[in-house]
């Protein structure tokens, strides 16, 4: 038992005068009386003694004759409101009992606030559908000429879990992959040479302490949606959680760019970090000084009839996007053509733009066939027969446009409803798989849970 719940306690075999000098010696004027195994039998009180002695004038008979087994108690871990609810009837001292139905702690009005209690963060950031633009989104091309992106992000998301611990040691668990890292202390993972992308994220952080980090995806690996710059942003945005002074949107998109691009060297844009950290419908505009998002605010109908047209479909094939990135850089660097190219492409990607605003989603499904047509001329790599197989079925079906996402692994197709069964078995014909999806107009979220 507690001491200090012991001071207020005698057994069932003691004397009254026993119950007053244990009364008398603290302040709150109630007695405990328990059993030989301590399990809570009655309360004795400054009114209960006084009635007694009314009625007898010997101090020394049994405690239960002037014990009360009227008595409110509560459980342990009781809510603070059952507790506020049972001192406003009047009580003064109300004793938390364990499953045997021993006194563990006694709650009085001037109770403390519980101590903080330890926690964990949580982050989820989407992946994003990009309609146009994308390529223009290179340092080497936006350094010297202004790009524009438009794109959209899912309910699809990379999921991630920050415990920390009480001493040094950094696990990262990767779930998608079935890999696990184990490092004895931050400068140990900063100096270890294959890091996976969640680590070298961390690396970049550089947290004070040790954790355990949970990551898992909604999405396949190599899927063209950007997924490794969702599970990037959701890296960060879970320390950023548990720091006090928060990173702003646009310093997690950099920080998860600068982890990705520059220290993992996974060739790429920067625009999948950036829709993934502020989430929804966006233009997003980069330049040599500035990137700004600009988030597209659609009437209701407009937004619900282009969630109901568009489709997402899984050619089963995945690519890794940094070679891709890799080979489109070096031949925009050999070649000044494909400068006029990603010009054309930024202008297309600003009239699709128009064409969102104003609800013209007939004119936005053809645009999407002129962007896969333009990029199938500026990043070759992106098609190959199967590729155009997959589209002109499509095409064939109903499907006013679409385009393969990213480095390739999912199709993106503007299909009217009435057409999307036409459309959904003229793909499966090829093995391809359809996916639902909704918009996500959030970006990176993150949030914390008391640790169990």
């Amino acid at each position: 038992m507690n001491p200090l719940v012991q001071k207020l306690c005698v057994r069932t075999d003691s004397r009254v005068r026993n119950a007053i000098k244990c009364m008398e010696s603290g302040k709150l004027q109630i007695v405990f009386v328990v059993d030989a195994a301590g399990r809570l039998e009655g309360v004795v009180t400054n009114g209960d003694i006084r009635r007694y002695f009314l009625e007898n004038n010997d101090a020394d008979r049994p405690v239960s004759e002037c014990m009360n087994r009227d008595f409110h108690t509560v459980e342990m871990n009781a809510p603070r409101e059952k507790l506020l609810k049972i001192f406003d009837l009047g009580y003064h001292a109300v004793p938390a009992l364990d499953a045997q139905g021993r006194i563990r702690e006694i709650h009085t009005r001037g109770m403390f606030a519980r101590p903080e209690s330890p926690v964990l963060a949580r982050a989820r950031a989407p992946v994003r559908i990009s309609f146009c633009g994308g390529g223009s989104d290179l340092t080497h091309f936006f350094f010297e000429h202004a790009a524009a992106v438009l794109s959209c992000t899912l309910r699809l998301y990379a999921h991630v879990t920050l415990i920390p611990r009480k001493d040094a040691r950094i696990r990262v668990f990767s779930r998608d992959i079935d890999k696990e890292e184990d490092y004895a202390s931050f400068d140990a993972l900063r100096e270890a040479p294959d890091k996976g992308l969640a680590a070298t994220v961390i690396s970049v952080i550089a947290p004070g302490g040790g954790f355990d980090f949970y990551l898992h995806s909604d999405f396949p690996a190599g899927s063209g949606l950007g997924g490794s710059s969702a599970v990037a942003t959701a890296t960060v945005a879970a320390f950023n959680e548990l720091r006090q002074d928060r990173w702003n949107t646009y310093d997690v998109a950099e920080l998860a760019f600068q982890a990705e691009r520059l220290c993992l060297n996974i060739a790429g844009g920067w625009q999948d970090q950036y829709a993934s950290a502020f989430g929804g419908l966006n233009l997003i505009e980069f330049e040599r000084g500035d990137n700004r998002v600009h988030p597209i605010h659609l009437e209701e109908r407009t937004r619900n009839e282009l969630e109901a047209c568009l489709m997402l479909v899984d050619t089963g094939m995945r690519r890794d996007s940094g070679k891709l990135h890799d080979a489109l850089r070096r031949e925009w660097s050999a070649e000044s053509a494909h400068t006029h190219l990603a010009r054309q492409s930024v202008a297309l990607c600003r009239q699709m733009h128009h064409y969102l605003v104003r609800g013209e989603l007939d004119c936005f499904g053809r645009a999407l066939h002129e962007a896969w047509m333009l990029k199938k001329t500026f990043f070759p790599a992106a098609s190959t027969p199967r590729v155009d197989r997959i589209y002109d079925a499509a095409r064939g079906a109903g499907a006013l446009g679409g385009k393969l996402l990213g480095a390739g692994g999912f199709f993106l197709f503007h299909v009217e409803p009435q057409r999307r069964r036409d459309v959904i078995r003229a793909v499966a014909a090829l093995g391809c798989t359809t996916i639902d999806f909704r918009f996500e107009p959030q970006g990176v979220t993150s949030w914390r849970s008391k640790i169990s």
